[in-house]
């Protein structure tokens, strides 16, 4: 009986160890789901739209350098009133018409130097291919990290501002105690003016957070093409930062 309670003691506590465990990786990956998502978004732009019609020009061009041996055979139909009448009909029944030129043609030409050249021409056609694909994968990846890049200064902004917007909230509260207390003579004009100046240094340092963190959130919203809060999951409220309306009132 002791050995059955000490089992069920030691799997409740691993399955409690592995629940503590599992926590952080479903939020890792609800953010990288994030992430995965604005760089989807982001990757939809001209450039990339560009680079990918590049490609498919360089793999056109690739193709006609890969057919210049077409280019030296050659077929020719001779067709007039009598030859088209010859067309399914014997020898036999043809001897009574008469057809100045041979009904059809066929050669080949053999260039000497495009045995040479148009193989180079096929490999630097190939290259160009290269290129266009190497580039396609530099200008995902200078997307990508730009995204990544402007997320991570949002998600930084975000809890800046609502820092600031707190200790702002929390200096103006003082700076109505020290009114108050200067009101009643409890304390000097110095401390006073203390009090209004570290409200006042608070407010702009909020300001600027607040201004930063919209920044952000333009340049985010440039990237990725649609509103923020489109792309953001219902329960995440890293969009609306707490702010507080403290004004100063003397």
């Amino acid at each position: 009986m002791k050995y059955l309670i000490l089992v069920v003691l030691t799997c409740a506590i691993c399955t409690s160890a592995y629940s503590q465990l599992v926590s952080p990786d479903k939020m890792m990956a609800s953010n990288g789901d994030i992430r995965e998502n604005l760089i989807s978004l982001a990757i939809q732009n001209p450039e990339l739209e560009i680079a990918d019609h590049q490609i498919k020009i360089a793999k056109y061009n690739l193709s006609e350098a890969k057919g210049w041996w077409a280019e030296n055979f050659s077929f020719s139909f001779n067709a007039n009133e009598y030859s088209l009448k010859t067309i399914g009909k014997s020898p036999a029944d043809n001897t009574h018409y008469y057809t100045p030129y041979p009904l059809y043609n066929m050669g080949i030409n053999i260039p000497i130097g495009g045995l040479f050249s148009k193989p180079q021409a096929v490999k630097a056609a190939r290259e160009k291919v290269a290129i266009a694909e190497n580039t396609r994968a530099v200008q995902y990846r200078q997307i990508k990290t730009a995204v990544l890049t402007a997320y991570e200064n949002y998600l930084s902004s975000k809890e800046l501002y609502t820092v600031e917007s707190q200790l702002a909230e929390s200096s103006y509260n003082d700076y109505l105690q020290a009114k108050e207390s200067f009101r009643n003579g409890q304390i000097s004009v110095n401390d006073y003016n203390t009090s209004v100046d570290q409200y006042q240094g608070s407010l702009k340092a909020r300001i600027n957070a607040e201004n930063g963190f919209k920044l952000a959130q333009i340049q985010l919203e440039s990237l990725i093409g649609v509103p923020l809060n489109t792309v953001l999951p219902i329960n995440d409220k890293s969009n609306t930062p707490t702010t507080d309306s403290t004004k100063i009132s003397h």
